[in-house]
């Protein structure tokens, strides 16, 4: 499929700003969200998404770690996601592994990524049924040109936000039969939201991927201003994903306080409840307090240099499988300094 050329363009100027030597630490945080039945509005599954900073063979990168799972008509599937990508979005070395677990024909694949001398090479291993293939493609530098990995995607969709980057971009991303394809970003029409009494604007992003000989695969994701995903939805899918809770710097102070009450009377509570617990079990054992108080006693009594050497003698002489020796062995030896201190 042709692609406009000022959308490579775009592409071009959108790399060309970032910082080869620097991380941007405002996208350096986790997102995490559950996936919805689109028909029942049921939770099925989950995803997180954290990038952190990192290094690879000595260069500064981003560490990007993905995990969805979840239930699909009642099989389940998941997708995780490892990738060490540069601040240029160049991705040095990806994994990620599939499974769908249909009863009696499971499937994976695996597909790892990384750079050569010469570009990049990909091995891809799919198990199914107990039967395992593995197939290696060598792919070169130029062929790999504004290539996009999952893995950076998420990288470039975290930074467009950022940095307020709104046009629509053209780049190479592998397409569902691992065959190099193009990925195009396009902003999309934004709304406010209103998530746990508090009202956020959205932005939104529209990524597109041309399948060869198949219907393009489009998502529709909207971030809050932070970068953080609101939403993701894959068109045509039956489920959808949704943050799980709202982000703390878009927490108002009195949603702040509120937040903080609630934890003080969960944490009053459990404390009331733990302290009935333990005053209902001394009252059922009465014993416990006459053991304590003559433990208290002979150790003062005593006054041993090693107290849990002179404990576990004293307490050994209650229990019918403790080796036999001489009572309270550690206990004969008087800390005699002890006693002269006093």
């Amino acid at each position: 499929m042709d692609v406009d050329q000022s959308l490579i363009t775009e592409a071009d100027n959108f790399i060309s700003k970032l910082d080869d030597c620097r991380i941007d630490s405002r996208i350096l945080f986790k997102d995490r969200l559950v996936t919805l039945s689109e028909n029942t509005g049921k939770e099925v599954g989950e995803l997180t998404i954290s990038i952190d900073s990192s290094t690879y063979s000595g260069k500064e990168c981003y560490l990007v770690q993905a995990n969805s799972n979840g239930i699909v008509d009642t099989i389940p599937v998941g997708t995780n996601i490892t990738a060490y990508v540069t601040p240029k979005l160049e991705s040095l070395e990806h994994t990620q592994h599939e499974y769908v677990n249909i009863p009696g024909n499971p499937l994976t694949k695996r597909s790892v990524l990384s750079q050569t001398d010469d570009g990049y090479q990909l091995v891809l291993t799919t198990t199914e049924g107990g039967t395992e293939t593995v197939t290696t493609e060598e792919f070169t530098k130029d062929e790999m040109a504004r290539f996009i990995s999952e893995g950076a995607n998420l990288v470039l969709q975290r930074l467009s936000i950022i940095l307020g980057v709104h046009s629509r971009m053209s780049f190479n991303v592998f397409s569902t039969d691992n065959a190099l394809a193009n990925v195009s970003y396009s902003p999309i029409e934004s709304h406010s939201v209103l998530l746990q009494n508090v009202t956020l604007e959205t932005i939104g992003i529209e990524r597109c991927v041309d399948n060869k000989d198949e219907n393009p695969t489009t998502w529709k994701i909207y971030f809050l201003s932070d970068g953080h995903m609101y939403t993701r939805a894959q068109v045509g899918s039956p489920v959808y994903m949704k943050i799980k809770d709202i982000p703390e710097n878009f927490m108002k102070d009195e949603d702040a306080d509120w937040m903080i009450l609630r934890c003080l009377s969960h944490f009053l509570d459990r404390k009331e409840e733990l302290k009935e617990d333990h005053v209902n079990y001394m009252k059922r054992h009465p014993e416990l307090k006459a053991i304590l108080g003559d433990f208290l006693q002979f150790l003062l009594m005593r006054k041993p240099s090693d107290v849990i050497e002179f404990a576990a003698d004293f307490f050994s002489s209650y229990s019918a499988t403790a080796e036999m020796k001489p009572s309270f062995a550690h206990s004969n030896f008087v800390n005699q300094s002890a006693i002269r201190s006093e």
